[in-house]
């Protein structure tokens, strides 16, 4: 036990006979221990000298081990916490090399316009659930994503939040009545924050193009970043609306309080008309409003005229 303090086993053996004995000689402790005087004169010198062990005449006493050793153990405990403090800040470079390691590791970067379709397209072919996308403008990928087309057949679900301004675009640019026949869930939000395809919750695809640049975009597969850009998507999805409305999204009452805006009536002659409130018609309102992804009543009406929500 007391090798740690750089005792071998004779000094050990020593040191704890004299610490048992009141007192003894070289002769007395060489026959209690078995040993050859000899070679235990040696033993208790380097007793002696290491401060282990003093000499009261030709008597050899122990010294008591909190003075013994206790420096030993002082000493040895603040080397202990200067290695916990070397290793602890070893771990933390480590923790930093190898989150940046992982974060080099999850991200692909693809340059120019013909390489970033291709890996827009295989990365939606190997979608097995779902699909999650942001679009927003500008708008530089091609419109026919026939990757899309391929995977809505096969049953992969698609759920779409497009920029408000991309949904009010004359005729069908980005053939939104094809994917909600087949079955793409959309939605429409004032504002989009980044454009953002995620698959199956495993990868996330991130365009960065514009007409000025060179077209590239991020691949991230893994780590942190890829969490949060889930989590961005479905924050936008919640705060969104569905799109396009159906007779399903307004209900009788909804088509009738419509109705009753688009032919000029107030707040105040459309509770007359429901026996509701003056506050409740404008709660009803806003939610139209927000149905719809607009922003006032005016384009209320312009967006169910041009929605066919009648």
């Amino acid at each position: 036990m007391l090798g740690t303090f750089g005792l071998d086993d004779l000094e050990e053996d020593a040191y704890l006979a004299l610490l048992r004995l009141p007192a003894s000689d070289v002769g007395e402790l060489a026959e209690r221990l078995g040993r050859p005087a000899g070679e235990l004169t040696a033993a208790l010198a380097r007793l002696v000298e290491r401060g282990y062990v003093r000499r009261a005449g030709d008597r050899l006493l122990a010294v008591r081990p909190d003075i013994a050793f206790g420096p030993g153990l002082l000493r040895r405990h603040g080397e202990m916490q200067r290695a916990q403090t070397f290793v602890a800040a070893l771990m933390e470079e480590y923790r930093e090399r190898a989150a940046l390691r992982d974060a080099h590791e999850a991200v692909e970067v693809v340059v120019g316009a013909a390489e970033v379709l291709a890996r827009w397209q295989e990365l939606q072919r190997t979608a097995q659930r779902e699909v999650k996308t942001l679009v927003k403008q500008p708008i530089v990928l091609s419109a026919e994503n026939q990757a899309q087309f391929e995977a809505m057949a096969a049953g992969v679900v698609y759920r779409t939040v497009y920029e408000r301004v991309l949904i009010d675009a004359p005729g069908d640019p980005f053939q939104l009545a094809w994917s909600a026949a087949n079955g793409e869930l959309m939605r429409i939000a004032p504002d989009v924050p980044t454009k953002l395809m995620i698959l199956d919750e495993r990868a996330a695809f991130i365009p960065s193009m514009s007409s000025s640049t060179e077209p590239a975009a991020l691949v991230i597969t893994s780590g942190a970043l890829l969490d949060v850009l889930n989590w961005v998507f479905e924050t936008v999805w919640a705060g969104a609306v569905p799109f396009p409305a159906s007779e399903t999204t307004l209900s009788p009452d909804d088509q009738r309080l419509l109705s009753l805006i688009i032919a000029g009536y107030t707040d105040l002659a459309i509770g007359k008309q429901f026996g509701l409130s003056h506050r409740t018609v404008q709660r009803r309102v806003s939610q139209l409003v927000r149905l719809a992804g607009v922003e006032t009543r005016l384009q209320l009406i312009w967006h169910a005229a041009k929605r066919d929500w009648l």
